[in-house]
């Protein structure tokens, strides 16, 4: 039992229910403002002391690094030092405490020692919401157990980080809105709020914990503040994203069958590269099946006319209903392929348009159209997972660049699809690798690179290989080498992994930053074109260098 779990109970008991008793997993989003991405960073760079460590950590946490996110490095890379100024007066500090007192756990972020043997109890907030945490019992929580275990607590106090919320204006470029973004975090600094110890607080907290405890009800406590709710599309919309396995440990088996999505530029032969599996169908969008032999069903708009009649049968109808002949599972097909995924993605939101009645998502209201797109699009994806054949999906690439605080340029190579369908389609699949062209020779790029999305659940033992399936799957082999192959597909039904996070073979895992920050801003434009250049992807050998992990301190 934590103190987050208490407070979470308080809240709304069924969102309690969802995370701690049910353990739904949620996809975390690769927004740049992400606030527990940049909560750990800032916590990890007080303990370090290093604010290119504390950079390093949230970079670490992105796919691809964008303008925004160095936006909000250039934040917490400022006011960093400022935290660190505060808390370096004292001559001992202790990070990241743990303490657990009967049936309670607790992480202090600071115990900060006076030379008279008490400590300072301090909890980092990156937030403005001053006011609420002020109500909070957390640290009344934490010094009452705290002193139950021989700590004596002299202040405690919260260290406010402050945010800020400046967009960039359509009327200015990157440089002047990072000049301006520089003014304005020149004007901030870190706030640190004393409490006087409320032992109400604590009595309150304790009973809510017991009530939490005995409870088998878990009523839904419905407010304005759903719409941030992480766990929202569950709660109030009933999608269900979480099946619970049986609780026995699974035979780990080679898997050379995996849910991949691949993707590249026009003509690499990533359509060619896939036509290479057995038993698979096609759901083509664009027409381009020249060069490939497997059965396929056009995803395209359908017009018949009958007399001077015209009717239309819209793309995302077509899809729907090979999803429908493929649950009847009247056929011997092992893979199905969808290329391209944009699309089909595209298809759907004009299905949805046509369903409503409007143009364009804004007409729905906020958020409305946007959301009824994606779920209609992942609903379906989620019909097809769910059918136990190999799922491929194929996009076309972008290339586009991130500009630095110097400014120097990154290349960056991603999926043209939006970043917040890329995300989740990534935790549908296994694997996520780009195709690309080297001269008149085609590679498949299996290293994680921070610059290129992609990633998996594979160790694979070699950066790069010939675009062939042979290949692949000799790839797939090493990297798993040592576990019991399949010797049928049909031994080894495929679980759904729909929004499910790294852990449990969800989306790609996290791309560590190979180049730190220092490294970043003293590159220029020239050096970061050739990291993305073909060439350098197929003849690279430099290793990519984990990320520093946090290390925790038990209370003994």
């Amino acid at each position: 039992m934590r103190q987050s779990a208490i407070t979470q109970y308080g809240h709304c008991p069924y969102k309690y229910k969802l995370r701690y008793v049910d353990n739904l997993e949620i996809v975390k989003n690769q927004d740049a403002n992400n606030a527990l991405y940049l909560g750990t960073a800032i916590h990890y760079g007080a303990e370090t002391g290093s604010v290119k460590k504390m950079i390093d950590n949230y970079y670490s946490n992105y796919y691809v690094l964008t303008d925004n996110t160095i936006n909000e490095a250039i934040k917490i890379e400022y006011l960093l030092p400022k935290v660190l100024n505060f808390i370096n007066q004292y001559d001992k500090l202790e990070h990241e405490v743990e303490f657990e007192v009967g049936k309670f756990h607790g992480t202090a972020d600071l115990l900060a020692h006076n030379k008279d043997g008490t400590v300072d109890l301090y909890d980092f907030k990156y937030s403005n919401n001053v006011e609420d945490y002020l109500k909070s019992p957390q640290l009344h929580i934490y010094k009452y157990f705290l002193e139950c275990i021989g700590y004596k607590v002299n202040k405690m106090a919260f260290i406010f980080i402050p945010k800020t919320f400046i967009r960039q204006k359509n009327s200015e470029d990157l440089y002047q809105f990072r000049k301006r973004l520089n003014e304005t975090i020149r004007g901030m600094d870190i706030r640190v709020q004393y409490l006087e110890y409320d032992s109400k607080k604590v009595t309150d907290s304790l009973n809510t914990a017991v009530e939490m405890l005995e409870s088998t009800e878990f009523p839904k406590n419905e407010t304005k503040l759903c719409g941030w709710c992480e766990h929202q599309p569950y709660c109030q919309r009933g999608e269900d994203y979480m099946n619970l396995p049986s609780n026995k440990r699974r035979e780990r088996k080679i898997d050379t069958n995996p849910d991949m999505w691949v993707y590249a530029d026009s003509y690499v032969g990533k359509s060619t590269f896939v036509d290479q599996f057995d038993d698979l169908l096609f759901l083509n969008t664009d027409g381009n099946t020249d060069n490939t032999t497997s059965p396929v069903i056009r995803i395209a708009d359908e017009v018949t006319v009958e007399g001077r009649i015209t009717k239309r049968k819209m793309a995302w109808d077509v899809f729907l209903e090979v999803i429908a002949e493929l649950e009847k599972k009247q056929n011997d097909f092992k893979r199905v392929c969808i290329d391209l995924v944009e699309d089909l993605k595209e298809h759907c939101r004009l299905y949805v348009f046509d369903k409503n009645g409007i143009q364009h998502e804004s007409d729905a209201g906020y958020g409305k159209g946007w959301d009824l797109v994606k779920t209609e699009f992942f609903s379906a994806i989620k019909r097809l997972k769910n059918l136990g054949y190999q799922v491929i999906y194929i996009s076309k690439e972008v290339v586009s660049e991130i500009n630095l605080k110097n400014g120097g340029k990154i290349t960056t190579i991603i999926p043209n699809i939006q970043d917040k369908f890329a995300n989740v389609l990534a935790g549908t699949v296994d694997l996520t690798v780009r195709a690309y062209m080297n001269g008149e020779d085609r590679f498949l790029l299996l290293e994680k690179k921070e610059n290129v999305f992609g990633g998996g659940r594979f160790n694979f033992k070699t950066k790069t290989i010939k675009l062939d399936k042979d290949e692949f799957i000799k790839a797939l082999e090493q990297a798993q080498e040592g576990i019991k192959t399949y010797s049928k597909m049909e031994e080894a039904p495929k679980e759904e992994n729909l929004n499910n996070d790294s852990s449990v073979g969800g989306p790609p895992s996290q791309v560590n930053i190979e180049n730190k920050n220092d490294e970043l801003e003293n590159s220029t434009t020239e050096e970061n074109a050739e990291i993305s250049s073909e060439a350098d992807d197929a003849k690279t050998n430099k290793k990519v260098e984990e990320a520093p992990k946090r290390r925790r301190r038990k209370a003994e």
